[in-house]
């Protein structure tokens, strides 16, 4: 029984009658038969396309931290200092700018010149020496991570101003030179300062950073962040002890970046005045395990890493920071080290692959 005699057993016999009606269609040309190939050659490449395109748009609703210094002004090869980097979508900031951010923003294949906004937690040195090198060397056109076409977008505390005139003022015969044979942009020889009150600061192409006080001691006005993007959130703490701003902000929050400053046991039951004077505006390990059990978020990384010792006295070191953290707390954290990166989309929080041999290496694509 052939194919067509199975058909015309199967199928009503009205059906078989229209199908045999059906006239014959014309031969098609050798043309003509290409046309469906090459219809669904376009199709599928038009559907890889759009794939592709939500494939990275995908990715791109992910937030990226790196924390590029986290360290203190006690002078560390190994932690430079205060600074992180926060990636949004294409948006990419500074939260504060210490000492060495400009290295580890080459280390980790960053282009200075693409820095959207840089904003300051308060007016310490060791949040600001850095800066200078993020202005001067980002607006460089010959180099790599050079060639910033605007002005540098800054934030900061009441007394921003003065930071932006003075460094300023600092390169203003370097600008000068430089803009003889064109290797600056005149826009990018300015900065465009804004002063910080609480609320949100910064909201552009779903990206919004709120700042809010914290308690940093007799150093007022003190701010932390929050960046909201795409159904995700990260805080950073800044230089605080408790502070009740923090943790309504940072409640159930993706990434928690916080402060920390410990001295060892035996520092301080022999010098406790010495210590306890840190612990007054710097947030120690019962104070980070209290923090943590009230706001609970997915993780946690310590920053600006404070380890106190005297000269007879050895400081402390990271494990006893993590048993005394460990024994108020019992979820994730980490003692964040210069590069370590976390990444934050939907997936939940992913600590990146770290070596400390990262804060020894330079990125190859961007040392011209």
């Amino acid at each position: 029984m052939s194919v067509a005699e199975v058909g015309m057993k199967t199928r009503p016999q009205g059906i078989v009658e229209e199908v045999k009606q059906i006239p014959q269609r014309p031969r098609k040309s050798h043309r003509e038969k290409r046309m469906p190939w090459a219809r669904f050659v376009i199709i599928a490449a038009i559907a890889f396309m759009g794939w592709a395109v939500a494939a990275d748009h995908g990715s791109a609703q992910e937030i990226k931290v790196t924390l590029l210094g986290t360290g203190t002004p006690i002078v560390n090869i190994n932690r430079f200092g205060m600074s992180t980097l926060v990636e949004a979508g294409s948006q990419k900031f500074l939260f504060d700018a210490g000492r060495g951010v400009v290295l580890r923003l080459q280390q980790q294949g960053a282009s200075i010149r693409d820095i959207n906004a840089v904003f300051i937690t308060h007016l310490h040195s060791d949040h600001l020496t850095g800066l200078p090198d993020v202005y001067a060397t980002g607006e460089l056109r010959p180099l790599v991570i050079g060639g910033r076409k605007n002005a540098l977008e800054l934030w900061g505390p009441d007394g921003i101003d003065n930071v932006a005139r003075g460094i300023e003022l600092m390169f203003a015969d370097n600008n000068r030179l430089r803009a003889k044979n064109n290797e600056i942009a005149p826009e990018a020889a300015h900065i465009a300062a804004h002063q910080l009150s609480e609320g949100t600061v910064y909201e552009q192409d779903g990206v919004r950073v709120t700042a809010f006080l914290v308690n940093h001691g007799v150093v007022t006005p003190a701010y932390g962040f929050r960046v909201d993007y795409a159904g995700h959130a990260v805080v950073l703490s800044g230089d605080t002890a408790f502070a009740p701003n923090l943790v309504a902000q940072a409640k159930g929050v993706d990434l928690l970046v916080h402060c920390v400053a410990i001295g060892s046991a035996r520092l301080e039951q022999l010098r406790w005045d010495f210590v306890r004077h840190f612990y007054e505006y710097l947030a120690n390990p019962e104070t980070v395990a209290k923090v943590l059990s009230e706001t609970r978020p997915r993780d946690a990384v310590f920053s600006h890493i404070s380890l106190y010792g005297q000269a007879d006295i050895p400081p402390a070191t990271e494990d006893e920071l993590t048993s005394r953290v460990r024994a108020g707390y019992e979820g994730p954290f980490v003692i964040g080290q210069d590069l370590m990166a976390f990444t934050i989309g939907d997936n939940g929080v992913v600590r990146q692959p770290y070596a400390s041999e990262m804060r020894h290496r330079s990125s190859i694509s961007t040392m011209q």
